[in-house]
């Protein structure tokens, strides 16, 4: 089930925040989906943590930068969220073409699909922490 701002969640139907927070993360994946790193601000906390090695709104979009200079059709589709509170659990797809270096693995030229599981912490509207596993999913995509 796909759950959106006007469908429901695991947990009853979406009230008014978690329709919000849901809408908000909807917006930031289209902003990803467009390669529009400069507007992630918006979305993002300045302090943000745990996004990768580096912590720091400039670490995340580099973060995001690496995944689609590596696939520059890489599109996230978001397929399953659940919200508690200020935090969403969500499922993504992902699908992109393999033509730029990742994590030191040379353009292999494939296309790869990915499930990733990904965890953000809201604040005043904002992704403040950030848990996921699309770094070890792509690279596991790449050498199987």
């Amino acid at each position: 089930m796909r759950s959106t701002g006007s469908a429901t969640c695991d947990h009853g139907p979406m009230g008014p925040e978690r329709a919000e927070i849901v809408a908000l993360y909807e917006r930031y994946l289209a902003r990803c989906n467009e390669h529009r790193f400069e507007s992630l601000g918006e979305f993002v906390a300045e302090q943000v943590s745990g996004s990768g090695p580096v912590d720091g709104l400039a670490g995340y979009i580099d973060g995001v930068k690496a995944v689609c200079t590596a696939f520059p059709d890489y599109r996230w589709e978001l397929q399953h969220v659940v919200v508690e509170g200020d935090t969403i659990a969500a499922r993504l797809t992902g699908q992109g073409t393999h033509t730029g270096s990742f994590g030191g693995i040379a353009p292999t030229g494939r296309r790869i699909s990915t499930q990733e599981l990904v965890i953000y912490r809201f604040a005043e509207g904002k992704i403040v922490q950030c848990w996921g596993d699309l770094f070890p999913v792509v690279r596991d995509a790449l050498t199987s």
